[in-house]
């Protein structure tokens, strides 16, 4: 009679794979299981929102002179333009400026028109005159460190109009690392938080447990500040300018943030 069993070795060999195949599914539910526990929020939770804020001064300013001159020719105005410009930008530079520091705005060329009187209505269009040329170019300038000192910034307002320019936009402040100031208005925030979680926790008869989450609700970085100049400053003229006496001030950095904690 023929044997149509298996060798005793192939059974043993599958019940082996079979029996390790089970333990490997036992194992990879048990693993999902406590994940979906782990990531599980705590039943109990208090979520308690504060504030921090931090003063500062700015310690960079941005400041745009400009050269404007007209003439009777293009390639005058131009060329004019071009000398006073380069006047200014060699003074900016002999008060240790880099030239990273140092960017052109803008460069304009345009005509000067006349209609040659007013227009009768009904009458025949005027035909403009061309009557000059004007040219203007703005240079921007960065000044480091005027948190602590304001001496260059104030020579290089003072230095530029009496080298040559003639429009001054303003001083503008800002922060050289915003994002320094930010994370230490978060850290006082959470810290807040905390403080207000201990305080609602001890008078409900609990006890503050660990973070379970920490949301930023908004910040209140300011942009950059403008700082008005008076406009005689920008008028140029043969009279020689006098230093305004800069100061940056300060300004703070808000930061919200919401921070939940686990109770007991």
């Amino acid at each position: 009679m023929e044997n149509n069993f298996l060798p005793k070795w192939l059974v043993n060999g599958l019940g082996a794979l079979l029996i390790a195949f089970i333990a490997l599914l036992i194992v990879q539910q048990v693993y999902s299981f406590n994940q979906v526990v782990n990531n599980q929020k705590p039943a109990n939770t208090i979520a308690v929102s504060g504030e921090g804020k931090i003063s500062a001064t700015p310690d960079l300013a941005t400041v745009d002179v400009g050269v404007m001159t007209q003439a009777s020719t293009a390639t005058d105005a131009k060329n004019q333009n071009d000398q006073k410009v380069n006047q200014v930008i060699a003074f900016i530079k002999q008060q240790g400026i880099g030239d990273s520091d140092i960017k052109t705005q803008q460069l304009n060329l345009y005509p000067q028109q006349s209609y040659g009187g007013v227009m009768i209505p009904g009458g025949a269009p005027t035909t403009p005159k061309v009557t000059g040329y004007q040219a203007n170019q703005t240079v921007e300038v960065k000044v480091h460190g005027v948190d602590k000192d304001q001496t260059i910034l104030e020579k290089i307002l003072d230095g530029a109009v009496n080298n040559g320019a003639n429009e001054v936009d303003g001083v503008n402040f800002a922060f050289e690392n915003p994002d320094a100031l930010q994370q230490q208005a978060q850290q006082q925030a959470i810290a807040n938080a905390k403080t207000k979680a201990q305080a609602l926790a001890q008078t409900a008869g609990l006890s503050l447990g660990k973070v379970v989450s920490v949301s930023e609700n908004g910040n209140g970085m300011p942009g950059p500040v403008p700082y008005a100049l008076n406009a005689a400053m920008g008028m140029g003229g043969s009279a020689k300018s006098i230093a305004p006496d800069i100061q940056p001030g300060s300004q703070d950095i808000t930061e919200n943030m919401t921070v939940t904690f686990e109770v007991k």
